[in-house]
């Protein structure tokens, strides 16, 4: 990458190529982790599990080991070549998804989900760091925004394609060389994770980028344990305010991702195939727009002068998703399908600004690690209250897996509602935590 007269990147079509590659490496990363939400019933029905069950299969299962191996990996990111850590992920999660349609235990298919766990940890940090190498800061949240567009593109595929696939089969049988018989939830993770070997070829063409602070200086040497932490320690205000405000908002999204579908099959009495296919849309379309009108927004509101425009947008977009929340458990199944489609354009509009944000306030060589802190709070919430929270409401609370509704109606208000206070009432200590650009170190 080359960099312009005055010392930062130089933004140019090879700049966004790598956008577009990050973008698909997040999109594959992130289908391989949703696809699993698609076909709650069959593996249910087929290993004989209960939702509390389930809910630690895409919760905990996942969710432990991706906090386990992130900040050690995130950490290897700052130090060493982001573009050959990312091959090395995908080979490993494209492998262990294709692995859980193969799965013939429980113990098994967790086995498979740690496995999809630990590639899919280092991808995140990665890629954020990649781009802010590749933009600018006046650029950065559009790129980012670009990249968010993966994970809404991600869980479109797994929740459409999924259960496109699903609704083809039926209850067809399907024999693959090597492979055996395989029921169509098997074929849908075989499949799904064979594609994703395409983006090892994709990847050879990514450069790894020379490491540059916003200020345009040559980032130095990586920081050692004690630097970390002294940086951590200086900005754990503002970077506790971001965590708590847009990871609030991340929780309650894969809570939805987790049992959307299902909540329509059960409340509804829609044939899975149809809710993942419905909610697969939803997705693909407001989340972009979303992730896209954010950015604008914020674009917008920081050309008046406003240093906390990031934290305006996602606060605010936080107190209008606790409307969308209850809209979505509604016993109308069209208001239900507007209360998603809300939820999907409100929680896009905060990823990029989050990542944006955190970007800014630390030196380059703990960019990665200030991603996977972020990613670890949110995994270790969604594992402990997102999806299993349901779960454990329907199963333990309620007594009925026919209430999901009013267990998705406790989660979901009060995890908007947390991120409503701590975006809008950390405002000023962001904004004290911003350094001006000449303030920025190697």
């Amino acid at each position: 990458m080359k960099s312009s007269v005055s010392g930062g990147p130089r933004v140019d079509s090879y700049s966004w190529y790598v956008c577009f590659v990050m973008m698909l490496t997040y999109a594959f990363n992130y289908m391989d982790r949703a696809l699993l939400s698609t076909v709650v019933g069959p593996i249910e029905h087929e290993f004989g599990i209960s939702d509390t069950t389930f809910g630690l299969l895409q919760g905990a299962a996942f969710g432990v080991f991706y906090c386990l191996f992130l900040f050690p990996l995130a950490r290897l990111a700052d130090r060493g070549n982001r573009r050959n850590l990312l091959m090395i992920a995908a080979l490993v999660w494209c492998s262990a998804t294709v692995f859980c349609g193969l799965a013939r235990t429980v113990p098994e298919l967790f086995a498979a989900r740690i496995m999809t766990a630990v590639g899919e940890a280092i991808v995140f940090p990665c890629a954020v760091s990649i781009l802010s190498d590749y933009f600018e800061p006046r650029r950065r949240v559009r790129a980012i925004s670009l990249y968010s567009i993966g994970a809404y593109l991600g869980a479109a595929l797994a929740l459409g394609g999924g259960g496109f696939l699903l609704k083809l089969l039926g209850t067809t049988v399907v024999s693959l060389p090597v492979l055996g018989d395989l029921t169509p939830w098997r074929v849908v993770f075989v499949v799904v994770g064979g594609l994703g070997y395409v983006l090892i070829p994709l990847l050879l063409f990514v450069k790894e980028p020379m490491r540059r602070n916003d200020s345009g200086e040559v980032a130095g040497a990586p920081y050692t344990s004690q630097q970390v932490w002294e940086v951590f320690k200086r900005q754990r205000y503002a970077i506790g305010a971001a965590i708590v405000g847009f990871g609030s908002m991340s929780v309650a999204g894969q809570t939805i991702q987790s049992w959307a579908p299902t909540l329509f099959v059960r409340t509804h009495e829609w044939a899975p195939g149809n809710a993942a296919i419905w909610l697969g849309v939803l997705t693909l379309i407001m989340g972009p727009v979303g992730a896209i009108s954010g950015g604008l927004l914020n674009d917008a509101i920081a050309k008046r002068g406003a240093r906390d425009a990031k934290f305006v947008v996602g606060g605010w977009a936080a107190a209008i998703s606790v409307l969308a929340s209850l809209a979505l458990t509604l016993q109308w199944a069209g208001l239900a399908l507007v209360g998603a489609a809300m939820l999907n354009f409100l929680i896009g509009s905060g990823f990029s600004l989050c990542q944006a944000a955190l970007a800014e306030l630390v030196p380059n060589r703990m960019r990665a690690q200030t991603t996977a802190l972020y990613s670890l709070t949110t995994m270790l919430f969604a594992s402990t209250v997102g999806p299993l929270m349901i779960g454990v409401l329907n199963d333990h609370v309620f007594m009925d897996p026919s209430k999901i509704a009013l267990s998705m109606r406790v989660v979901l208000p009060v995890s908007f509602a947390i991120a409503t206070l701590a975006l809008l009432g950390g405002r000023g200590v962001f904004r004290r935590a911003l350094p001006e650009p000449a303030a920025r170190t190697a």
